[in-house]
Parts: C-alpha cells; sequence; structure tokens
C-alpha cells in the first residue's frame, strides 16, 4: 500500500514540475512573442509628423510629411489617412520635426496670396497714414479711409517696426507691443491696390482703423 501511495505522490510531483515547465516555456514564448510582433502591431501607430521643424503660418505640402510609427499615440494624433485634411493649410504655431501632429495645429491660411485668389501684398509706410492705432496687429481687419469715405477693407498681415521686426506683444495684452510701428502690410485685391496707391501717389494720406479679430498669433 504504501508503495502505491508513493508512486501516486510521485506522478503528482512529476506532473506538477511538467506543468510548471511548460507554464515558465508559454510564459516566455507569450513574452518573445510580444516583444518581437505584438508590441509593434498592436502598441504602435503610424501617424504624420513633420520631416523638419515649421514656424507659424507655414502652409503646409505634401513633402514636408512622413509616416513614423509611434507607441502610446494619441488618440487625436493625425494619421497617414488624414494628410488631405491638412494640404494646403497653414500652422498656428512653432511644430518641430518628429512631433506628433494633431488638427488644433493648424488653421485655413487666412493670408494667402495668388492670382486665383486676387489678393496681394501691400506695404503702407508711414507716410501715407495721417492715423493709425499703435495697437493694430497682425490678423485684425484694418478699413482705409480718406477724409470721411470708407476706400476699403483689409487685413494686416504684418506689423513691422523700423528694423523690419514684427510687433507682438505679450500674453493678451496688445497695448504693450514689443516694439514702435514704422509700417504695415494688408492683404488687397488688385483693384484697391491700384486705387490706394493711385490716391497715395497725389499725395493723399489715408486714416486706419480696425477691427480685432479673434486670430491666434
Amino acid at each position: 500500500m504504501a508503495c502505491v501511495f508513493s508512486s501516486l505522490e510521485g506522478r503528482k510531483n512529476l506532473r506538477r514540475k511538467v506543468t510548471g515547465i511548460i507554464m515558465i516555456l508559454l510564459s516566455i514564448g507569450a513574452l518573445g512573442f510580444w516583444e518581437i510582433w505584438g508590441r509593434e502591431n498592436l502598441s504602435y501607430r503610424n501617424i504624420l509628423v513633420f520631416k523638419e521643424p515649421h514656424e507659424a503660418y507655414t502652409v503646409i505640402t505634401d513633402e514636408m510629411l512622413q509616416e513614423v510609427k509611434v507607441e502610446n499615440a494619441s488618440p487625436k494624433a493625425l494619421k497617414p489617412g488624414d494628410k488631405n485634411r491638412i494640404l494646403g493649410m497653414e500652422t498656428r504655431q512653432y511644430v518641430p520635426e518628429g512631433q506628433e501632429l494633431i488638427i488644433e495645429y493648424f488653421r485655413d491660411p487666412v493670408f494667402r496670396t495668388g492670382l486665383t485668389r486676387d489678393s496681394y501684398i501691400l506695404k503702407v509706410p508711414d507716410v501715407w497714414i495721417v492715423s493709425c492705432p499703435e495697437s493694430i496687429r497682425r490678423g485684425d481687419k484694418a478699413f482705409f479711409y480718406l477724409g470721411e469715405e470708407l476706400l476699403c477693407e483689409t487685413r494686416v498681415i504684418h506689423v513691422k517696426d523700423s528694423y523690419g521686426q514684427e510687433i507682438t506683444y505679450s500674453g493678451l495684452d496688445r497695448y504693450y507691443p514689443t516694439g514702435r510701428m514704422s509700417f504695415i502690410e494688408v492683404l488687397v485685391s488688385a483693384e484697391n491696390m491700384r486705387k490706394l496707391s493711385g490716391l497715395a501717389e497725389k499725395g493723399n494720406r489715408f486714416t486706419i482703423i480696425y477691427a480685432e479679430e479673434e486670430y491666434e498669433r
């Protein structure tokens, strides 16, 4: 009876050892599978990034973008299939290379020029101006008056000092600028460009007022 009992215990111990070895092998196999195939294919996603860093107001082209595979990408990260959503848009802010891209980094290009848009850049020097608020900034709507006559509505694309540097401001307070305005550049149609230039050549000077826009600079 003792021999039978001992034999049964020996078989149980053997089965436990075999089971333990099998569990260890399965665990090692599962870990290897995860590291070799599972992690990359289940935890990684293909997303869009910039090949190089880009400043704000840069219009997006196909050549600027590349696909990379990253682990734990944000749910908002743009995928390769989202490329057409941002082509032709512009950056709202500086974006470094390799940074996962999200749609909030982009907007329609407010300042795009070209023949098809009938939109041109006109530099307005201070000698053309009777009065213009020093608080005018990039993105504002500017209205040109000759006396009491409204000549045209434009979009300000640059407000620069005498060194050609863009005048900005800290935080939300536009009344504490980084410099003193020397000239502004605005977007105008061909017709309005001819109108303003012609009047200025005759010695006329303009009053400029602006409407502050909800525009991220």
